[in-house]
């Protein structure tokens, strides 16, 4: 099964900490008149402050946020602590992913001995009021921070950092399909991608499955009797007739919307079954983003003879908030699943580099014209804080991730006229803001890097001639923190500074935001 990122749902389990008083009585920790002071008056007072805790905080829950049903641990002023009582809530507490708690004075320590049973990450709410500084003290300061715990004073502030719980929640539940070839590591284009897959998975949650690239291409095909030459006799995801039905239905679709298209039907449609083979892989394989190597592939000569590419694959899945990257770049698919994961929004990748201004002009890019490279250097801004990324997945949901945007179909293959690429005309989004990311090749750290589209390239192109101009505040430090990630950056539309720099500090790595 595919599980996208906005299938991902984090479980928040709202914590009820109660105290009820048997006795009237008055004294440094009990106060009122009348009825305040009578046995099961706390009954109704707590019930009230529940009422308006569990309002506000499903208030707080945006999409992707499960409130759970509420758990109790509650105590008389006999001080009881019954076992019972933990073991009743211990289910809700290993199905929660979050856990919030409403405290106040005389209960503050449920809060802890819940942190200290169950480990889960947990907050205390402004509802409880003095408690949110009482319960998070107590617990930071216990075992060199072993208890991940938040006090906030604002819900909004709750409210924000759920989200990036669930962010995190779907960077650690990643799964990449890997097609490779030589190694399982890296290729031979993408050495900055991620280098210890075993590190990363311990660092980061996100994990990886294999399958060779000769056992892929074979399963382009309709199975033989004898089976597949790299699996002989095996029962194998070969193509059947109902993949074919999908893949021309893919094709159909793109025919049918195409501003342009320089392709015939028959030369589209091995780009058309190799995403659905992708697919098939990914959904037996529980996998929810994919890449496969290009010159390690390339090198084969099966592409050519098999008339595709995989940049098709890739403009389609991430158009539908599945990442999927070019040249085996496992580090491209997770940074784009951060991406989707804060914004919702359907990620960009490719080549990453600043353009250079020296002798008077810009440095040429290939899918430039001369009259697009003019245009350019007669703005002033340019000249000193121009970036640009390259690549020929575009796809026709970066601006609006519901509906289709307009674009043109070009064939990858120069010479032979094969293999899908969208085009998708960025000179359309001038002025529109950008985010882009990318993870250090350990994991230890996330670039992360903001501009404002300038003008695209590459439209009327082939190949990998497609790319966006955008303008960055400051080029060099944006280049000095890059070289700290590598060369595929991904990008969305927007703002999510705030959101990625809170997300790398919730999974313990280093923000590099640059200036």
């Amino acid at each position: 099964m595919i599980t996208k990122a906005n299938e991902v749902k984090l479980n928040v389990l709202p914590l009820l900490c109660t105290i009820e008083h048997r006795y009237y009585y008055e004294g440094p920790c009990r106060f009122g008149k009348g009825e305040a002071l009578q046995p099961g008056y706390d009954r109704l007072a707590n019930a009230q402050k529940t009422e308006t805790f569990l309002a506000k905080l499903n208030e707080c829950a945006s999409e992707g946020i499960n409130i759970m049903e509420p758990a109790t641990v509650s105590r008389t002023d006999d001080w009881e602590n019954s076992e019972a009582n933990w073991e009743a809530i211990a289910p809700a507490a290993r199905e929660a992913d979050f856990v919030v708690v409403m405290t106040g004075i005389a209960c503050d320590d449920m809060a802890l001995e819940f942190a200290e049973r169950f480990k889960k990450p947990i907050a205390v709410t402004p509802i409880s009021g003095f408690s949110g500084t009482i319960a998070v003290a107590a617990l930071n300061a216990k075992a060199c921070n072993e208890y991940e715990v938040y006090g906030f004073y604002k819900w909004e502030d709750l409210a924000f950092q759920m989200k990036v719980l669930r962010a995190r929640k779907v960077i650690q539940t990643t799964r990449i399909l890997c097609v490779n070839r030589f190694g399982s590591n890296t290729s031979y284009s993408s050495v900055d991608a991620f280098n210890m897959h075993d590190e990363i998975t311990q660092r980061l949650g996100v994990r990886f499955r294999f399958v060779n690239v000769h056992e892929f291409f074979d399963c382009m095909s309709p199975a033989q009797p004898e089976g597949n030459h790299t699996t002989p006799g095996r029962k194998t995801p070969n193509l059947t007739d109902e993949d074919l039905a999908k893949a021309n239905a893919v094709c159909n679709d793109l025919c049918a919307g195409a501003k342009e298209n320089s392709m015939t039907r028959e030369k589209m449609l091995p780009s058309c079954i190799a995403f659905v083979t992708a697919r098939k892989y990914m959904d037996l394989k529980d996998c929810n983003g994919f890449t496969m190597p290009c010159p390690d592939a390339c090198s084969t000569r099966r592409l050519n003879e098999g008339q595709f590419t995989m940049c098709l694959t890739h403009s389609l899945n991430m158009e539908e908030g599945i990442p999927s990257a070019c040249e085996y770049d496992t580090d491209a698919v997770l940074s784009q699943q951060a991406l989707i994961a804060v914004s919702g929004k359907r990620p960009y990748m490719g080549n990453t580099c600043p353009v250079p201004y020296e002798n008077g002009h810009l440095s040429a890019r290939f899918g430039t014209t001369p009259e697009q490279l003019a245009e350019l250097e007669k703005d002033p801004r340019n000249h000193e804080n121009l970036y640009m990324m390259q690549h020929s997945v575009a796809h026709r949901r970066l601006a609006d991730p519901d509906k289709n945007s307009p674009y043109a179909i070009r064939n990858f293959a120069y010479d032979q006229g094969f293999a899908v690429t969208l085009r998708y005309d960025f000179d359309a989004d001038a002025g529109q803001k950008i985010t882009m990311c990318r993870f250090a090749p350990d994991g230890s750290k996330l670039f992360i890097g903001t501009g404002e589209i300038v003008m695209g390239g590459g439209y009327d192109g082939y190949n990998c001639s497609q790319l966006v101009y955008f303008r960055v505040k400051n080029q060099a430090d944006t280049w000095a923190k890059q070289c700290m990630a590598g060369n595929h950056c991904t990008l969305v539309y927007g703002d999510y500074v705030k959101e990625l720099t809170a997300l790398a500090e919730s999974l313990g790595i280093e923000p590099l935001v640059a200036d």
